[in-house]
């Protein structure tokens, strides 16, 4: 009996190490290429780096790992789709180092939208944030969208607040947008598909599950603060005349454990269907 006891103890110590320690700061870089019918053959090849669910509280080891990761991959583009911060993150000049060497590696490259941290953090002012995020250089997307040109040719970002706490204006996003030029559309939760027509977008890059955070072989997540239950819950879905990604997320949420759900960060490829 007291053999068997020590064997659990050491499995369940074992676990912990690897949950805690361990698999939050082992990131995996998951390479996706995303085919788009009328592509303009100047975004062909387009390279696009999305970061979800970061949780920053201040510039420490994962914010750091982020930084030495993506500039071995050179993008042309980062996105950030919510989550920068975590709902206890009261300290805004501690994070500011990571936003400042981020902006200033992608300047005019880098684009982020809003989750639901923010709007439950009651220690930040969410224009005061935005404000300090636009000083960094990451161009904030609340509701509105981009044109990106190349060439003389163009696809349009945009960006929806966060669709979890009711904040997104998808109507208001879209105005600018040319019919029938490529969309890529950055929400936070999944949830926005809600709200999408036929023919609005040709991408949606979402956040927001952590992919479960805890997921256990065959089993679906125990956790997905979403109306889909684990659906749409981790990466690449065809919905309808679009493509769904939802990115397991860099930080995590409630408690700082991993398992079987490594942070992500994201490589997309545009190619023309």
């Amino acid at each position: 009996m007291f053999l068997l006891a020590s064997i659990i103890f050491f499995i369940l110590i074992i676990l912990l190490w690897y949950s805690v320690i361990f698999e939050p700061y082992h990131f995996k870089i998951e390479n996706v290429v995303i085919k788009i019918k009328n592509l303009p053959r100047s975004f062909e090849g387009t390279k696009i780096i999305q970061l979800s669910d970061i949780h920053t509280k201040r510039f420490g080891r994962k914010e750091k790992a982020v930084l030495r990761i993506i500039q071995k991959l050179k993008p042309d583009y980062v996105v950030i789709t919510g989550d920068l911060i975590d709902r206890k993150t009261k300290h805004l000049e501690l994070c500011k180092p990571f936003w400042q060497e981020i902006g200033r590696l992608y300047q005019n490259r880098i684009f982020a939208t809003f989750g639901n941290h923010l709007h439950a953090n009651k220690n930040v002012n969410v224009h005061e944030f935005e404000n300090i995020l636009q000083q960094c250089g990451i161009d904030v997307l609340v509701n509105e969208s981009r044109k990106l040109e190349r060439d003389g040719e163009y696809i349009y970002l945009v960006g929806v607040d966060d669709p979890r706490t009711k904040h997104h204006n998808l109507k208001k996003a879209l105005q600018q947008v040319e019919d029938a030029a490529v969309t890529i559309l950055l929400a936070h939760s999944a949830e926005i598909m809600e709200d999408v027509s036929e023919n609005q977008v040709d991408l949606i890059l979402s956040g927001h599950s952590h992919g479960g955070q805890v997921k256990f072989p065959f089993i679906r997540p125990f956790w997905d603060p979403t109306i889909y239950h684990g659906k749409y819950n981790r990466g690449l879905f065809k919905i309808k005349d679009y493509t769904l990604y939802v990115n397991r997320g860099i930080g995590t949420s409630l408690l700082p454990i991993r398992f079987n759900s490594s942070p992500e960060i994201t490589v997309f490829e545009l190619r023309r269907k």
